[in-house]
């Protein structure tokens, strides 16, 4: 896309209340076990949230294209806040941790159904990155998950740079990073691609305001060109998705008014990931 094509959303939401009703629409979609469908069959892929800095919107985008695409969320996020504790996975009332059983058995793990408004998941757990394996070990894994599962994984990984995460990007396809356009988060990205332009990176520029500071979009285009990474659609601000608190993705249906720009947005960021390379 062209830099210049950042400008504020002539479609930004109204910031309405939500219904009550609302809140509990398909409320049995937390209840796991109780879809009887096969999964979709589709061809081995891999694709990655990555960001060096947390609360930039890393999450909700793994867990929008997930549900988008269909695909398995795979959480390898050990903070309490992350993508495994919104889906509705509590780990302290369950027996065992599946992805480190996964890791150290050798066997696939079973992701958990998600019904059809949230993506289906291989949940994350507090202690992963204790017991993380090597990147090589990760990258090898998530390829053979994928390709045994028959079904497309999108990795949440941990701000960080540490095994897991490099693992991840290794075996990706397209690494989706979202970039926002300020001062201390465009530091944070230019450090990201010092480290890691060799990656397959697509920037997303995420939470962009109204009126984004024509620096920060010089600065983003400069860092674009210099590390040679393309920058894909862009993302708006919503305000409501941060006190949100429904366990359902927002891009599943029904998509209510006030999402339909987010919604639009995120479709948008798929194509760009179904189109890269």
């Amino acid at each position: 896309m062209n830099i210049q094509d950042i400008h504020p959303s002539k479609e930004a939401p109204e910031e309405s209340p939500e219904q009550a009703g609302d809140v509990l629409i398909q409320s049995a979609a937390d209840v796991n076990g109780r879809q009887l469908a096969p999964f979709p069959i589709q061809e081995p892929d891999v694709v990655a949230s990555l960001a060096y800095k947390g609360g930039i919107g890393k999450t909700t985008l793994a867990e929008e294209v997930a549900q988008v695409l269909d695909g398995v969320a795979v959480d390898f996020d050990w903070s309490k806040g992350g993508l495994t504790a919104g889906w509705g996975y509590r780990e302290e009332e369950r027996l065992g941790a599946p992805l480190i059983e996964a890791f150290t058995s050798g066997r696939v793990p079973t992701p958990l159904r998600g019904g059809e408004r949230k993506p289906d998941l291989i949940p994350g757990h507090t202690t992963f990155g204790e017991h993380q394996p090597s990147a090589e070990k990760v990258s090898d894994e998530l390829s053979r998950w994928s390709r045994e599962l028959k079904r497309r994984l999108v990795v949440d990984t941990h701000p960080d740079a540490c095994p897991s995460t490099y693992g991840a990007m290794a075996a990706a396809r397209v690494v989706l990073t979202p970039v926002i356009l300020k001062t201390r988060e465009m530091r944070s990205l230019e450090q990201l691609l010092e480290e890691a332009s060799d990656y397959p990176l697509l920037l997303i520029p995420y939470m962009v305001p109204r009126s984004p500071s024509q620096w920060a979009i010089d600065e983003l285009e400069r860092l674009a060109k210099r590390f040679n990474v393309p920058v894909g659609p862009i993302v708006g601000h919503y305000d409501w998705i941060g006190t949100r608190r429904k366990r359902v993705a927002i891009s599943s249906e029904p998509v209510f008014k006030k999402e339909e720009p987010f919604v639009k947005q995120i479709r948008e960021v798929v194509k760009a990931v179904e189109n890269y390379g």
